[in-house]
């Protein structure tokens, strides 16, 4: 291993990889990183993205939403893992150049941080699976992974984990400026002008897709509302809105972290119960839940943010025409943007990004979570590495 001064004091090649609560498939990044004066340089040098095959995110959805047994879920990492390794490749050939090491999240199937009782013991869980030996053997360089643990076992939520990425490329010296990703959980950084990394917030502030696509592969079989068009053909229904608006998380103070243990399939199937029948458009119900989405972004902002601010979004979401549109009619004085005008990475790119500047982060032994944000006890280094 190189030592942290010397891995700090050169330009790495450092290759991330994503998938995330959308289950839509693996992103893979190359990146060059370089120490420039008090902030890191951050350069996209390849990017590639594997969907995962209907078996796959069948069988991911099934290991979220049902107990499943030891073999399964073994076979499902080194399953998950080949789709990495298919991501990193095409990743890799785009760049041109070798990664130095490779930065893996795996698939979230379980994230409880609360305090909770197992067997007499208090526990706070996380586990995203992944295999990192098999990539570690396969590209032969140090892959750093579980990069959650540790700042929950600090007392923290574990997440979010891309504030410090968003401090690091958009913070402002004149400008409020929130960084809004819509993922399967949506989630925001409050980035105040001139801010430390001591002084940041963010937290997920509630569903982002999850709902939305759970609908759209009900009625019709689809994965997700293409640009929103399904509900910009529907109208809100204003009690199930209402309904909506009631849950508790949404509304509680950060920090506050959630995965699809909160905003399940099986929850909105008990919500949706009501409403389901002949006279009422399918069109109605995404368009509510479209809504719902937005408002709860924009609550939180309301409550614990500034309705000034540049708000710069990226993640799956941000292509969501009509959910971008009716995050604008709750936000009016809100200026927003894409990841990629602000940043110059697609936004598309951007939770692989990070997991490779984690990645360089944590073989500088340099820390990565954010106390401010998380909750955590201290700061910590975070994430496993495995040697080749």
């Amino acid at each position: 291993m190189i030592s942290p001064h010397e891995w700090l004091s050169t330009p790495r090649c450092i290759a991330g990889a994503m998938s995330g609560t959308s289950l839509d498939g693996v992103d893979a990044a190359v990146v060059r990183l370089t120490q420039q004066n008090e902030r890191i340089g951050v350069a996209l040098l390849g990017f590639a993205h594997v969907e995962f095959t209907r078996e796959i995110r069948s069988a991911l959805q099934a290991a979220i939403e049902r107990p499943i047994s030891i073999a399964e879920l073994s076979d499902l990492a080194c399953v998950l893992m080949q789709v990495y390794a298919d991501a990193l490749v095409r990743a890799t050939e785009d760049a041109q150049q070798q990664p130095e090491a490779i930065g893996i999240h795996g698939q979230t199937l379980w994230h409880m941080p609360t305090p909770h009782v197992r067997c007499g013991v208090e526990c706070r869980t996380t586990f995203q699976l992944a295999e990192p030996a098999i990539l570690a053997q396969r590209f032969r360089v140090p892959i750093v992974s579980n990069v959650r643990a540790a700042d929950v076992a600090l007392g923290g939520q574990g997440a979010p984990l891309v504030p410090i990425l968003d401090w690091e490329l958009l913070r402002s010296t004149h400008e409020y400026t929130i960084a809004l990703n819509i993922g399967g959980i949506a989630n925001i950084t409050l980035l105040p002008p001139g801010c430390s990394r001591e002084e940041i917030t963010a937290f997920d502030t509630g569903p982002g897709n999850v709902w939305i696509d759970r609908a759209m592969h009900r009625f019709w079989g689809l994965r997700y509302d293409d640009r929103g068009r399904t509900a910009a053909a529907g109208k809100p229904i204003s009690a199930l809105f209402e309904q909506l608006t009631t849950i508790p998380f949404i509304t509680a103070p950060p920090p506050k972290s959630a995965g699809r243990e909160i905003f399940s399939a099986a929850l909105l199937d008990e919500l949706l119960a009501p409403f389901l029948h002949p006279m009422l458009p399918a069109e109605d119900i995404i368009a509510t839940l479209t809504a719902f989405t937005a408002w709860s972004i924009a609550e939180n902002i309301r409550r614990f943010g500034n309705t000034d601010a540049c708000i710069v979004v990226s993640g799956g979401g941000a292509k969501n025409a009509t959910l971008l549109a009716m995050l604008q009619s709750e936000l009016p004085s809100s200026r927003i943007i894409h990841f990629a005008d602000r940043a110059g990475i697609p936004d598309t790119a951007k939770e692989a990004v990070l997991m490779a500047y984690l990645a360089y982060r944590t073989l500088g032994e340099l820390p990565s979570n954010l106390p401010s944000v998380t909750g955590a006890h201290k700061q910590a280094t975070l994430g496993s590495i495995t040697l080749p």
